[in-house]
């Protein structure tokens, strides 16, 4: 049993260092396939930025998109694609990427969040109101 313990420990500390800050830079697609981004370092943080999204066949085409639920008018008129909807992340040294935000062009709110990298390729983004207890995860992988 002590065996077993020092065997996971020594796993789980692995598994922390080999995270690094840039491990989640590149392109991401959702699970659900529904929308693609791109997570760059900005400054001494990362973002996120739409670079395609599922359109019905019967809505105008992905290109045509505007921002029309932004609280701020001057904003309405941009596009989706290539929009900012994650910023001000931060490497906190271990597994997460915390302190952002996530903007939601859907409904143009803008939540608290947090990504955690679950493998190379696998990385789970949240959007949270408040506490984390409040909010909802999405689940990405990587294309490029």
């Amino acid at each position: 049993m002590k065996t077993l313990f020092i065997l996971a420990t020594l796993l789980l500390l692995h598994s922390e260092k080999s995270i690094t800050a840039e491990q989640i830079i590149g392109k991401w697609m959702s699970e659900d396939k529904d929308i693609a981004v791109e997570i760059f370092k900005k400054n001494n943080s990362y973002s996120a930025q739409v670079i395609w999204f599922l359109c019905d066949p019967k809505t105008p085409e992905m290109r045509s998109f505007k921002d029309i639920e932004n609280p701020d008018p001057k904003l309405r008129n941009r596009p989706w694609l290539g929009m900012l909807v994650v910023n001000d992340l931060k490497f906190d040294g271990k597994s997460e990427w915390k302190d952002g935000n996530i903007y939601d062009p859907n409904s143009g709110r803008t939540y608290k969040s947090v990504v955690r990298l679950q493998s190379p390729d696998r990385l789970i983004v949240r959007g949270y109101w408040g506490i984390e207890l409040f909010g909802k995860s999405l689940t990405f992988n990587k294309i490029q």
